[in-house]
């Protein structure tokens, strides 16, 4: 090969990255259009979601009652939310609650939860404070919770 043929190649393969590099940025350019557009969609599924909550008059809400003496029973009714109801099970495991049964149904905007959950015993005596029944204290917590998910 000749030094004249090497500085051809080099020049034509320059070439050939720039038109990759000229491609894949239009290419770039047109998936942030797209998603600007679906982050837009997005926004406005969450408000429409609030919104029909609100019109149908479903407010967040968080029952918890006894059915022995570690086990509970949640009922969680609060905005239906891509991913809610994943942090509001893992918070729930990092509280140290034992899942044993959970449903979910979405209607309107919102989500109903029902779970029944096991709690250890040392759980149940750190929970109680001021005077507060273990459910109340349980209740707040997950108020909270979803508060900060919501």
């Amino acid at each position: 090969m000749t030094k004249e043929t090497i500085i051809t190649d080099a020049i034509t393969y320059i070439r050939e990255l720039q038109m990759n590099v000229d491609n894949l940025s239009e290419q770039l350019l047109e998936m942030e259009a797209t998603h600007g557009e679906e982050l837009e969609t997005k926004n406005e599924e969450i408000i429409d979601t609030a919104e029909e909550m609100g019109k149908w008059g479903i407010e967040p809400e968080v029952q918890v009652a006894h059915i022995g003496p570690t086990k509970l029973w949640i009922k969680i009714v609060c905005q239906k939310k891509r991913g809610g109801l994943t942090k509001l099970m893992e918070a729930m495991n990092v509280l140290g609650f034992d899942i044993n049964d959970t449903n979910a149904t979405a209607s309107k905007g919102a989500i109903l939860i029902t779970s029944s959950v096991e709690v250890g015993e040392t759980y149940v005596k750190k929970v109680v404070r001021g005077g507060l029944t273990e459910a109340s204290r349980i209740r707040e917590i997950l108020l909270e919770i979803i508060h900060g998910i919501y």
